[in-house]
């Protein structure tokens, strides 16, 4: 009996301890990683090239706008990897976390991988910490695969509570003619976005064009005589615009105009359409003309365009949609298998307006 008991006492101490890897091991566990990471690479810019013609820009569009937890959750690279891997995908997140969400994870559920960064110190051979020429220790970024899940891979634990989905958005038509009414109180959220970013908003003549944003004066103007879902999306755009801060210097915006209306007018989309609200967009032709020669040229433009049209939508909805924020806070870790870190975003202006 007593050796039973010492067995047992012996078992349980074991349990938990994390079973230490020979080099040998290490170096094949590390070659699996590195591989997979390529892998989920070449899967990424296979993505994102298709993104680069107006038709896959736009199917993207209604996808971010659809799915906005998705984009306000996750980096646009591995927004693009869960896409890539479940098209369907509405509500992704950790397997730990959807447990804290009341759901489990259906058994034989194949995860949707993405690449998830961690901050580290390189050490030297004698195990210290690697130092800069200033004396601080070094810090680097890789990337880790790790796994995520949608809500169709999951289901209700017992005695929780079914969450409602995000597929309720009712997406306009790319390039429809914006007309009616703007939804309740969105035009003065829109305002009071702008107001954050130190601009105000004024109606009246513009010229030819249907609204601008000037830098010198800090002022939004949008025209008048518009109906006012149309009014409504020109403040959109212009709040686009100086989100994305396309305002700081006029010299790059001229050089870059192409890119910099897609940017504005995708950020625009996306706010409208969460809103309910029709949006024309008509930039996206621009998209062959800046979005590079080759694929890895194609995918290092696309991901660094998606990302800022990512980042500047999450910052506006913030404002115009602030009741659907999703748990916590925009994220590219996975709780559960293999977590990361959370991933951040890697003069006066010129009087010249940015018209829409």
């Amino acid at each position: 009996m007593a050796t039973s008991t010492r067995r047992r006492s012996a078992a349980k101490s074991t349990k938990g301890t994390k079973k230490k890897l020979t080099p040998e091991q290490r170096a094949e566990f590390a070659e699996k990683r590195k591989a997979e990471v390529e892998g989920l690479q070449e899967q990424l810019t296979a993505a994102v090239v298709e993104f680069a013609s107006s038709e896959g820009w736009a199917a993207l569009l209604k996808k971010m706008a659809q799915r906005s937890r998705i984009m306000r959750r996750y980096s646009f690279r591995n927004a693009a990897l869960i896409f890539a891997q479940c098209p369907h995908a509405t509500d992704v997140c950790g397997y730990t976390e959807w447990k804290t969400r009341g759901r489990q994870v259906r058994k034989g559920q194949r995860g949707i991988r993405i690449l998830a960064p961690n901050t580290i110190t390189p050490r030297d051979g004698n195990g210290e910490p690697q130092k800069d020429k200033d004396g601080n220790e070094k810090r680097i970024t890789i990337f880790k695969p790790i796994s995520v899940f949608d809500i169709s891979q999951t289901e209700q634990a017992d005695g929780a509570q079914e969450p409602e989905t995000a597929d309720g958005v009712t997406l306009p038509e790319i390039g429809a003619k914006v007309q009616g009414t703007a939804p309740a109180e969105f035009m003065d959220r829109l305002t009071a976005c702008l107001k954050s970013l130190g601009y105000s908003v004024e109606y009246g003549d513009t010229g030819q064009a249907d609204g601008y944003a000037d830098p010198e004066t800090r002022t939004v103007r949008i025209g008048e005589g518009f109906p006012e879902a149309h009014a409504a999306n020109v403040l959109a755009h212009e709040t686009g615009h100086v989100q994305l801060d396309h305002t700081a210097d006029m010299d790059e915006y001229r050089q870059h105009r192409g890119r910099m209306e897609t940017e504005a007018e995708s950020v625009a989309y996306i706010v409208c359409a969460v809103a309910g609200l029709d949006s024309s967009v008509s930039s996206l032709s621009y998209i062959a003309g800046w979005a590079g020669k080759t694929p890895e040229k194609v995918r290092e433009t696309m991901i660094e365009v998606g990302q800022r049209v990512t980042e500047a939508a999450r910052a506006i909805l913030a404002f115009t949609d602030p009741d659907e924020q999703p748990e916590g806070e925009p994220q590219d870790q996975a709780q559960g298998e293999e977590p990361g870190p959370a991933e951040t975003a890697d003069a006066e202006p010129e009087a010249m307006p940015i018209a829409a």
